[in-house]
Order: C-alpha cells, then structure tokens, then sequence
C-alpha cells in the first residue's frame, strides 16, 4: 500500500454526525474548505460508526469515513469519480486521511450511482 497522507480535520459537521451509525450527505456549507473551494467536487457522504472502522492504514483510531464525488470531463465516459478519506484520531487531534481509491461504488463511474441519493443531509 502507497504511504497516506494526513492532514488536520477540517469538517464542520463532524462533531454533528460523529458515532451515529448512519451515513449523511452533507450540505456544501459542511464540507471541509478543501471541497468547498474545489470546483469539480460534487457531493460528500460521512460515515461515523460508534465502533470506528479496522484499518491497517494507521495505528490511531479510524473512527469514519468520508465519500467524494467529483465530475471531471477529461475522465469521459466515466467522469463521476469516488474516493474515500479515512478520518482518525490520535492524542495530537483528529485527521483526515488523502484521497483513497473506493471499490463500491467504483472510482471512475459514468453516472452516478442511484443508492446514493438515499442518503440525506444530518439532522439539525
């Protein structure tokens, strides 16, 4: 596996969702500045299971997960592309993890798939 790169957690609606069990599209406005200021970005999931998540991607605690989707036109026919952030936390704070292939749903798609609009925004 290639080294992952971690960066401090920048993620508004963290603390919102954090140990929920469900999975959470969130409105623009959540997203961390890195997404929002990204004009490819489409839509972020967040996941938070009480449990955390098994990894062997680090030795801090994996406690979720974040799903991107970004439209790129030279990625044509399959411009929705999927890659998951790894979100841990350690003695020194939370982080987030570089982006990471998915396999479900795939990385390169050419529309996006309809079980994700299942998904809803975190309540407030």
């Amino acid at each position: 596996m290639a080294e992952i790169s971690w960066t401090p957690l920048d993620l508004p609606a963290f603390n919102e969702v954090r140990n929920s069990t469900q999975t959470y599209l969130l409105p623009r406005e959540k997203w961390p500045t890195w997404a929002q200021l990204s004009t490819q970005m489409q839509r972020l999931w967040i996941y938070c299971p009480p449990s955390g998540i098994a990894s062997t991607a680090t030795t801090a605690a994996v406690v979720g997960r974040m799903l991107t989707e970004r439209f790129d036109r030279k990625d044509h026919p399959r411009p929705f592309n999927y890659n998951y952030h790894l979100l841990a936390e350690s003695t020194a704070g939370t982080f987030q993890s570089g982006p990471l292939r998915t396999t479900d749903p795939p990385h390169h798609a050419s529309e996006p798939p309809p079980e994700l609009d299942a998904y809803g925004p975190p309540p407030s």
